[in-house]
């Protein structure tokens, strides 16, 4: 029985001095009665050494007293239980931070006599927390400097998405907070502009189905009535198989690249002075439209006009009153063309017109519109009454015309005859 019982105490004994963390016994004076060899090696004492010596002694300066109090509050109430980090200093001056639990010891007369505790290292654990918190802050600090929206999204199989994560830019580009988007999908798909909606989930499932980069721009229309042009780009992240992919990136404002590209495309293709195409725009389009004239036949009637004795008003009263003839000229005009119908200035006072569906007797009966309008109304520009009128040469397209130049060497010619005629009119070639 004896040696049974010296087995199991040293059986004992060695469980308690392999454990992982240091255990030790505090009389009420507060004095180490106890400890396993975890302990000791966790401080660099040995065990005679710790034997006798004060609890308090091993806490950090900076929360001894803390400590002190903890553990006399302890003892004192008999009951409770105690769960702190702490930071501890080790025999040659380092630190480490260890987390202490503990609990009074009450004899059978329910008289407290000491206290028990382990304390385990959790010195790596609180750098590793200190590192991710300061991770988190640059992330966190980046996320707010940066000019767009920065976004984790996740897209499931079924369809139903739901934002992770969105900066704080969010709500000055949507104007609604980021609580509410990731809270509610539905919220932000009632930002996106209805003729862009169908198109953005078409191509983000697309992307989902080939785990490929997501790239889009569409229009959104804020609480405010604002409309914005967004850039969406996003990779997914690494996932298991059967797995929902994360999606990662960024939403950037390029409403004013946008507006730009818009007065640029206007500058590209519109006469500045008059609104209309250019002489490279019209020229183009009228090829397109001479394709499919060749594809279908279908018929149209192009007009050559020139504004008549044009350099005498500018001569007379200044390019500044020319200029304004040109608009009035460009104004009045649009009033009496459709829709579909294209109009270009060709050159300094030439215009032409390119009517789609029309055949030449049509174009004809526009001509004479024009040339009725025009002369019947002068242009008024600062206080000046200005009478000018128009000559028309008008042509339609044929199965023989080898490209649109032929047809507005076609044309041309019509307007010389009604130049040569005595102007003010309409001539068809």
């Amino acid at each position: 029985m004896k040696k049974r019982i010296a087995d199991d105490t040293s059986l004992l004994q060695a469980i308690y001095d392999s454990s992982s963390v240091g255990i030790f016994l505090l009389d009420m004076s507060g004095r180490i009665v106890h400890a396993n060899r975890r302990m000791a090696d966790l401080f660099g004492y040995t065990l005679e050494e710790l034997m006798g010596s004060e609890y308090v002694s091993l806490i950090h300066p900076l929360e001894r007293e803390a400590g002190r109090q903890n553990m006399l509050n302890t003892m004192a109430r008999g009951v409770g239980h105690v769960d702190v980090e702490r930071l501890y200093r080790r025999r040659d001056g380092s630190e480490f931070w260890g987390n202490l639990t503990g609990k009074a010891l009450v004899d059978a007369n329910g008289r407290t006599t000491g206290l028990v505790g382990n304390i385990a290292d959790i010195d790596q654990r609180k750098r590793t927390e200190w590192e991710l918190a300061a991770s988190q802050e640059r992330f966190e600090r980046l996320a707010r400097t940066v000019p767009c929206v920065l976004y984790d999204y996740i897209l499931h199989g079924d369809g139903d998405s739901r934002f992770l994560y969105l900066n704080s830019r969010c709500e000055e580009i949507f104007e609604v907070p980021a609580e509410v988007l990731m809270a509610n999908m539905e919220c932000f798909w009632q930002l996106v502009h209805p003729e862009d909606l169908s198109r953005l989930r078409q191509e983000e499932q697309a992307a989902n189905r080939s785990a490929s980069q997501f790239s889009s721009e569409i229009r959104i229309l804020t609480p405010s009535g604002r409309q914005k042009w967004l850039r969406l780009s996003s990779r997914p992240n690494v996932i298991e198989p059967g797995q929902s992919a994360v999606w990662s990136g960024f939403m950037l404002d390029i409403t004013q690249a946008k507006q730009l590209e818009d007065e640029l495309r206007q500058l590209a293709t519109t006469d500045a002075l008059t609104g209309l195409c250019n002489r490279q725009s019209f020229l183009r389009l009228a090829d397109q439209e001479m394709a499919r004239f060749n594809r279908a036949g279908n018929p149209a009637s192009v007009l050559m006009l020139d504004l008549d004795y044009f350099k005498h008003i500018n001569d007379t009263y200044g390019h500044g009153v020319g200029d304004a003839v040109l608009r009035d000229f460009s104004r009045r005009t649009g009033i009496l063309l459709r829709q579909v119908d294209l109009c270009g200035r060709i050159g300094g006072e030439e215009f032409c017109i390119l009517s789609p569906d029309t055949d030449q007797d049509g174009g004809l009966a526009l001509g004479q519109r024009l040339c009725q309008t025009i002369a019947g109304q002068p242009a008024h520009c600062n206080g000046l009454t200005i009478a000018y009128t128009v000559s028309i040469g008008v042509t339609g397209f044929r199965a023989g015309d080898p490209n649109f130049d032929a047809v507005l060497a076609r044309a041309d010619s019509a307007l010389y005859q009604a130049k040569r005629h005595g102007r003010n009119q309409v001539a068809q070639m």
